[in-house]
């Protein structure tokens, strides 16, 4: 009999390969393995179900029955169905579980993109050519390895802002078996490093805003205004550390962003030339939009897997903006398909109103009392992930970070 504990971990090593091409399949990360074990696990073993989770039962049952009246309409639907099932299952799975995560793998992840590093920035001889061919087998956009003049390096995955997903789930397994008395900061150190490395603005912002509330909590922003001494060193120091790739790089995704945002706020210029100016931010924004939007134009969804292809009926109505936008043209002009950037924008665009029930659990999830500092941080970073800004939709990351959020187990730990 395999014990729990060793799923457990496989599982959790498994969400570190996700971006690995197997299948030619149009999906953004490929979870095979956690999908079929993950299905094995919630039909062959016995769940508790709290209260908070029956939302979530609620919003299978719905997706499920469209599918079926989908097939029965002679409509295509499975690889988006199957698509939105990854994340749900690996946290009915994963809830409660993850003090179960060995201490010692988290510390090899870390080492191994550590590694990985180090052969890309110096190109090491040898393990240097090894790797570059390991990407063009199984990587896609694999040219993005070496990164570029304002982006960092990429780790596993087909660009440097993907590592803001593995950069938090690291920091959160660090910070779980810290509760147990372990001392990890020279882990965590290491693991900063490389996301300044990735010098992506996204890393920057999940890990920043993690670390941030981890270690300063929102209390800590009266603490400042009120000059209390120790909060006040603490809140500074962190902020320090974050503005780091500011120091180092002569330019960087981050440095780009800051500069585009406060350019036109400063010389207030209009929210499209905005948009128009910060390009791959304001992909992420005016799609995740025109997918909450659809509810106007079609308020039970395009149907499974449809919204990527009738997002430009709802873009019409910011034709200019659409047709003028550096990314978004090449897709919308010729009417090409484009998912939305996170997991509930997608399905409103999909299913329409039948998608609130996930929506109330992911809020209830967010406003849930604890008392646990790792839960606390990770409040505000779940809904950039699941509603706001990015993370691929069938990316089982931000679905363990959830489980880890409504953990019994963790919200019994105080500080």
């Amino acid at each position: 009999m395999i014990k729990e504990s060793k799923i457990i971990n496989l599982l959790f090593l498994l969400c570190f390969f996700i971006y690995l091409k197997k299948l030619p399949i149009n999906i953004e990360t490929q979870p095979f393995f956690i999908f079929i074990i993950s299905l094995a696990l919630v039909l062959y073993t016995s769940k508790k179900v709290d209260k908070i989770d029956l939302w979530l039962v609620g919003y299978l049952i719905i997706l499920s029955s469209y599918l079926l009246l989908q097939l029965i309409l002679f409509q295509t639907g499975i690889i988006a169905f199957f698509t939105y099932l990854v994340g749900p299952l690996i946290y009915i799975v994963l809830k409660n579980k993850l003090h179960l995560v060995s201490e010692k793998l988290v510390k090899i992840i870390i080492v191994l993109f550590a590694a990985l590093t180090l052969v890309i920035l110096f190109k090491i001889p040898l393990l240097y050519g090894l790797l570059s061919g390991f990407y063009e087998l199984f990587v896609p956009r694999s040219g993005w390895m070496d990164g570029s003049d304002i982006r960092g390096i990429t780790l596993l995955a087909p660009e440097p802002s993907y590592f803001a997903f593995p950069a938090v789930l690291l920091l959160v397994a660090l910070d779980i078996t810290g509760l147990m008395g372990k001392q990890n900061l020279k882990y965590k150190l290491l693991l900063i490093t490389i996301a300044v490395l990735s010098k992506s603005a996204l890393v920057f912002a999940y890990t920043g805003i993690y670390l941030l509330v981890y270690y300063t909590k929102w209390s800590a922003i009266k603490e400042f205004l009120m000059l209390r001494s120790k909060r006040v060193m603490l809140f500074a120091t962190i902020v320090l550390i974050l503005l780091i790739p500011f120091l180092f790089f002569e330019k960087s995704r981050i440095e780009e962003v800051f500069f585009n945002v406060y350019h036109n706020i400063t010389s207030e210029n209009s929210l499209k030339n905005l948009l128009l100016t910060e390009v791959s931010g304001s992909t992420r924004f005016i799609i995740n939009s025109l997918g909450f939007l659809s509810l106007e134009y079609a308020p039970f969804g395009w149907g499974l897997g449809e919204f990527q292809n009738n997002y430009h009926i709802v873009g019409s109505q910011f034709h200019d903006l659409m047709s003028k936008h550096e990314v978004i043209k090449l897709d919308y002009l010729p009417r090409s398909p484009v998912k939305a950037q996170t997991y509930t924008a997608n399905l409103v665009g999909d299913i329409g109103i039948l998608s609130f029930p996930l929506v109330i659990f992911i809020l209830l999830s967010v406003f849930r009392k604890t008392t646990n500092k790792i839960q606390i941080a990770l409040k505000l970073v779940i809904p950039l992930m699941l509603i706001f800004v990015q993370a691929q939709i069938s990316n089982p990351i931000p679905w363990v970070l959830l489980a880890v959020l409504n953990s019994k187990s963790l919200q019994t730990v105080k500080e």
